[in-house]
């Protein structure tokens, strides 16, 4: 008969995040997004490629172009991509200087957290995909009030164009990942993508999970079958009660706060993408008020 597994090496079996992405672009939520990768990282010796892409203005726009585009903005928008890529490296060497992870280019033999500065000159959306497709997790900051259109494009490239597990970060401290998870299951496909990337999450967790039921899918949502799936992880969730009326985002939200939870993990735009942007949904409203980050999969 094999041994227990211990938790420890249920944990080391589940750390797969070993390579994360973040998107930084010259604003005040970049401190944001860094803090937060970092709590990751040194809870799974992972490394951070801290990316900013620098757009290409030359590779767009013809010089006529170019120079109206300049009378509009009362500057050079040369000069503006310039001191935005310079507010984001000093953003990340401040950062740096404080962390203190070595600062390494390829994984190497020796083990623990590292990162990396990545400057990338071209399209947004273009460098994002490239780049988070071969990323276990990318970190973006959550669109709001002051998000630069990076942001908005960074989170929307991330989600529909990588296939990887996107972490949305509120501007402020950063929150505390693995004292308690909320699972937003409404049984689709999108859903139990999230379930699954973010197993590491789960299994780390300190706190509890517990399963916030929404019927907000054309699948049924069965959380007795996700709880047994979770068991054979390892890992004991609670189902939140909740009448249809509070199967919203307005009242996942509201249970997150309410259970000061850490994480939120769900399926984004199971609705689709455009029928969301037009009549609101769960992942809009999420993506808009939460103040706690949230673990998308698409």
């Amino acid at each position: 008969m094999e041994p227990a597994a211990s938790n420890d090496a249920l944990r080391s079996r589940h750390s797969a995040i070993k390579h994360i992405l973040v998107c930084v672009d010259g604003t005040d939520r970049d401190r944001s997004v860094l803090d937060q990768a970092l709590q990751i990282a040194l809870r799974f010796d992972s490394h951070i490629d801290v990316l900013h892409v620098r757009f290409d203005v030359h590779g767009t726009t013809s010089d006529r172009h170019e120079r109206q585009i300049d009378r509009l903005l009362d500057k050079p928008v040369e000069h503006i991509v310039a001191e935005t890529a310079a507010r984001a490296r000093r953003h990340f060497e401040e950062w740096h200087a404080q962390c203190k992870l070595p600062l390494r280019d390829r994984g190497t033999a020796v083990q623990g957290p590292s990162s990396l500065w990545r400057e990338i000159t071209g399209y947004e959306d273009v460098v994002i995909a490239r780049l988070g497709r071969v990323s276990d997790l990318i970190v973006v900051a959550r669109k709001g009030a002051g998000s630069s259109a990076f942001s908005a494009m960074a989170l929307e490239t991330a989600l529909f164009e990588t296939g990887r597990p996107v972490l949305m970060v509120p501007v402020g401290a950063p929150a505390n990942l693995f004292h308690r998870v909320l699972i937003a299951w409404n049984g689709s496909r999108e859903a139990a993508r999230a379930v699954g990337f973010a197993l590491p999450f789960l299994t780390a967790c300190e706190g509890g999970v517990e399963i916030f039921a929404s019927p907000e899918s054309k699948h049924p949502a069965d959380t007795e079958e996700l709880l047994r799936y979770l068991s054979w992880h390892g890992i004991v969730g609670d189902r939140i009660a909740s009448d249809d009326s509070h199967a919203t985002g307005t009242g996942l939200l509201a249970q997150a706060s309410a259970h000061q939870t850490g994480l939120i993990v769900m399926g984004a735009y199971t609705h689709g993408h455009y029928r969301q942007f037009l009549f609101g949904g769960m992942t809009r409203h999420v993506m808009e008020h939460a103040a706690i980050p949230v673990l998308f999969a698409h």
